[in-house]
């Protein structure tokens, strides 16, 4: 073979050998992609059966299964209505062991209902916007006493352990009415028995209740003009 035959071989395999690498590397970087976004998907489904879990769990107040659902950090909060802060286990403790033991009529169905839930790049923290519709059967000034509510859940999601919890259960009550009512005549309740040692409510208490017209600020941006 002449030596310029050879050179003219080698510098096509070279040529090749560029294009091969080069095609590598896409295909490297296109799995990379993949996985990313398979791991995304895999996080958003289990914060989305981590709050339906919480959920249904409220049915019948089961606190030995809700409490496990939440961060063991000392900065784990939760907020429902102006039920105020409760901070730490210790404070999520005190809140589900409140109705440790409810009667036989108690019901408490709240139905999360278009759930929006965001990942942050490393995986390791959530947030997510819920509707939360109830129908509800609770002891209110010594007898069962059946309501509609209605509220929004912004709430924050971290990853403990390769296990996804709430590190914020935060929930904007929208109304909550008698089911003789209805949330227009009646927005709330009134003289429902509170707890004395309530803690003082958040920095983002919740608003007034409807009508007040009030929209708890979104914790994402618009998807289409990113504002």
């Amino acid at each position: 073979m002449k030596k310029e035959e050879l050179e003219t071989k080698v510098k096509i395999l070279a040529e090749t050998n560029k294009k091969l690498e080069a095609k590598v590397k896409v295909i490297a970087e296109n799995g990379e992609k993949l996985e990313a976004r398979i791991k995304n998907t895999e996080d958003v489904e289990a914060v989305k059966k981590l709050q339906k879990s919480y959920n249904y769990y409220l049915q019948r107040w089961q606190s030995d299964q809700i409490m496990p659902l939440f961060s063991q950090s000392p900065d784990v909060t939760l907020e429902v209505g102006d039920s105020g802060e409760y901070k730490g286990p210790e404070g999520i403790k005190k809140f589900f062991l409140k109705n440790i033991n409810p009667p036989p009529e108690f019901l408490h169905i709240i139905l999360p209902i278009g759930g929006i839930v965001d990942v942050d790049q490393d995986n390791k923290k959530a947030k997510g916007r819920w509707y939360g519709l109830g129908i509800q059967a609770l002891p209110i000034q010594g007898k069962i006493r059946a309501r509609w509510t209605m509220g929004i859940w912004e709430n924050e999601y971290v990853k403990e352990d390769g296990k996804w919890k709430f590190q914020k259960l935060f929930w904007n009550g929208i109304f909550s009415a008698p089911y003789e009512d209805g949330w227009v005549k009646t927005p709330r309740f009134d003289n429902i028995i509170e707890d004395k040692d309530k803690p003082a409510p958040g920095p983002n208490a919740p608003s007034k209740a409807y009508p007040i017209g009030y929209i708890f600020p979104y914790h994402y941006k618009n998807p289409v003009t990113g504002k």
